[in-house]
């Protein structure tokens, strides 16, 4: 599903040059579930805005889904990254002008379907997160957890082949992100790729695979035989 290999991405100042990935290498097997773990700083962002195709590399290689994604042109990322990725924010990125449909709506207009084939979509993904019934209330309506699911359904209303989640739980309590995180393990039982950045230990420990970066390093790879079930 994904696969990188020496990955190397520099920041350069006039005066420093920063690796935020070094020699970076890793493989996510399609349906897996992995987290990703490290301090602030450590290249994680860096790493998930590569794999989402929102940032670019120094040097390496990068095949999603099994296409060699090194030199595509801007046109062709914003492309896969359409039909082949969906994106989950600390923030939950929601237009407050906009009620629950429309904003689940967003990603499926650049894909020129029409307005049935759209709404059936839609009321698919918001029924999957819970929130049909309230498909006509604005974000600012909404407790945090359910705007972080309507964020849920928006990254599942283009059927992705793999969902990256940038903190998803970050900004939520302890009870409602163990609820935003049994959704996850959900949605990744019905057979969803999901590659999660968290800080939270506790949450790692209940994915399948964990994954520490440092200092733009892979420093760990550890699969968790038994995950534990948020409750």
């Amino acid at each position: 599903m994904l696969q990188m290999r020496n990955i190397n991405k520099r920041f350069k100042t006039s005066f420093v040059q920063t690796y935020a990935l070094q020699d970076f290498s890793l493989h996510v097997r399609e349906g897996e579930f992995v987290t990703v773990t490290g301090p602030s700083g450590c290249g994680k962002t860096t790493f998930l805005n590569i794999a989402g195709l929102l940032e670019t590399f120094d040097s390496g290689a990068y095949l999603l889904d099994g296409q060699d994604v090194s030199h595509l042109s801007d046109f062709e990322r914003a492309k896969l990254r359409n039909q082949k990725i969906g994106f989950i924010f600390q923030s939950f990125n929601l237009m407050p002008d906009l009620d629950l449909f429309d904003n689940v709506d967003v990603p499926l207009r650049y894909r020129g379907l029409g307005a049935s084939a759209r709404k059936e979509k839609i009321e698919k993904a918001l029924d999957a997160v819970g929130l049909l019934a309230r498909k006509n209330h604005l974000p600012s309506q909404l407790s945090g957890g359910q705007q972080q699911r309507v964020a849920i359904a928006r990254a599942l209303v283009g059927e992705p082949r793999f969902l990256l989640a940038d903190e998803p739980t970050g900004n939520l309590d302890s009870n409602t992100a163990a609820g935003v995180m049994e959704l996850l393990q959900e949605i990744n039982d019905a057979g969803t790729t999901i590659i999660m950045v968290t800080h939270d230990d506790s949450l790692a420990s209940r994915s399948a695979r964990n994954v520490h970066i440092l200092d733009g390093c892979l420093q760990s790879d550890v699969e968790n035989i038994a995950p534990a079930i948020a409750g």
